[in-house]
């Protein structure tokens, strides 16, 4: 093992620049926004900390930066700017974080004699993106994955990061009507099945080496390359045993509630059912025939009715979700997480909510041949997908830890890590590791904190199984 400095919060900060003009035009890639001579402005100097954030059901990576302005640099923001920086942590040699973001807000502004204190809010140039071009199109004739990496590539611009997309299966058809590129993102998300794991429950989310768009199974399988070889973070006395350690234990841990029975009931993650209707749909007769027109006729006899009809309600008890999951192979650990909890409670005759979902049905017909708008798949997929997407989020949930550590920028949300957590209880004089919160976790959620005295992670867990007690 290569050493690490004894001060695992170390850090160097390489660039650190506000860019003060730059030609930003939504129509070009994000990559390519022309900088001016002399636009850069180092931010080192007054700069008192900030905050890095991602997060796994968040489409964009943002930032919260601390000014302590004595230079009056503020009488020069707009709120449009670039800001770059490259930071690495002594805790992951050989790795760096570069960003590069936009300021949308300057806000909380203390002003003093001196100097002026305030806030710089950041997301990235995607975002801005995602709000200036709007989609108003048709999608049809493709898988919804595909949909999704054509809107990353067409209305965000996005270029210059690692892109994942995890195909789906069966066409995908919809009409976006003045939608962001985000909504659109939405809505296709937990409607459709994947053609690697075969089931639903796709996260679009941004991190520090760019986007993905992975069902939880994915994520949580052997497919993640971070789970051959995770990086483990153990709980025990810091500055103890050798330092080179040191980097990798955990200072703090925020235990979740425990139970809590009620609110699981009320949210139905422990049993749920979907119930889809179609709007009332064309039938043969309102249909128009390949090449020809409707009838005119107001002979109630040359008429047919339109006529509606209901999906099978399709149940998703918590039980049956962990099955599916463990049949893709899409388990972090290996055993159900709620064994004490009573079997009435994934009773699917006895689910705690009811939703209802709008279905597709006949809305992309052109003529009664293709009654379906060659997506047959989308009404059951809809229907099945919404009831998984909703139950896989809600097991992956199952047990979330809050850990903070030494700064490591060679993190990032969707990695699989280890936490080594002993028991309350020692066997024969050895300390057992927990198996409720030991395991492999995945990070869903992660702020980097950085003060000119070091820099910190604070990481936010979540497991969808336990590990079996060795």
């Amino acid at each position: 093992m290569s050493e690490l400095p004894v001060q695992p919060k170390g850090y160097k900060i390489t660039r650190f620049n506000l860019v003060a003009a730059d030609k930003y035009d939504p129509k070009q890639k994000v990559d390519e926004a022309e900088i001016a001579d002399g636009a850069l402005i180092d931010l080192r100097k007054v700069c008192s900390g900030w905050n890095y954030i991602e997060s796994i059901d968040s489409p964009s990576v943002r930032m919260e930066i601390a000014i302590y302005d004595t230079v009056d640099l503020i009488s020069s923001l707009s709120g449009n700017e670039l800001i770059q920086l490259t930071i690495e942590t002594d805790s992951a040699p050989g790795a760096s974080l570069e960003i590069e973001q936009r300021i949308f807000k300057i806000g909380n502004i203390i002003k003093s004699e001196r100097a002026v204190a305030y806030m710089i809010f950041t997301v990235s140039p995607e975002t801005i993106n995602n709000e200036t071009n709007k989609v108003f199109k048709s999608f049809k004739g493709n898988i919804g994955s595909a949909h999704v990496k054509t809107l990353v590539d067409e209305k965000l611009m996005s270029a210059g990061k690692e892109y994942s997309y995890e195909p789906s299966k069966g066409n995908f058809n919809f009409i976006a009507t003045t939608w962001r590129p985000y909504d659109c993102i939405g809505y296709i998300s937990d409607k459709i099945v994947s053609s690697v794991t075969n089931t639903a429950g796709y996260m679009f989310f941004e991190n520090s080496k760019g986007y993905y768009f992975h069902t939880i199974d994915w994520l949580c399988s052997d497919r993640n390359p971070t789970k051959a070889k995770p990086v483990k973070y153990t709980y025990e006395q810091a500055n103890v045993g050798e330092s080179t350690f040191n980097a990798f234990k955990i200072e703090q841990i925020i235990f979740p509630d425990r139970g809590n029975h009620l609110e699981k009931l009320r949210s139905g993650t422990y049993s749920n059912t979907v119930i889809g209707i179609k709007a009332p749909s064309l039938t043969s007769g309102n249909l128009p025939e390949e090449g020809s027109s409707e009838s005119d006729s107001d002979s109630p006899g040359d008429q047919k009715s339109a006529s509606g009809s209901i999906e099978p309600p399709m149940h998703m008890g918590l039980d049956k979700v962990f099955g599916v999951a463990n049949k893709a192979g899409g388990l972090l650990n290996d055993q159900f997480p709620y064994p004490k909890v009573p079997d009435i409670y994934f009773d699917e005759t006895r689910p705690s909510r009811t939703k209802i979902r709008a279905l597709p049905g006949m809305k992309n017909s052109a003529h009664a041949s293709d009654s379906t708008g060659s997506a047959g798949n989308m009404d059951y997929d809809t229907v099945w997908a919404s009831a998984y997407s909703f139950s896989r989020w809600q097991l992956l949930k199952a047990i979330s830890l809050d850990i903070t550590v030494p700064g490591n920028v060679g993190l990032f949300v969707g990695q699989i890590i280890q936490l080594k957590i002993p028991a309350s209880t020692k066997s024969e004089e050895r300390t057992m590791e927990d198996p409720v919160y030991s395991g492999l976790y995945l990070i869903t959620g992660l702020t980097h904190e950085y003060t000119p005295e070091g820099v910190t992670t604070i990481l936010n867990l979540s497991k969808d199984s336990i590990t079996t007690p060795s």
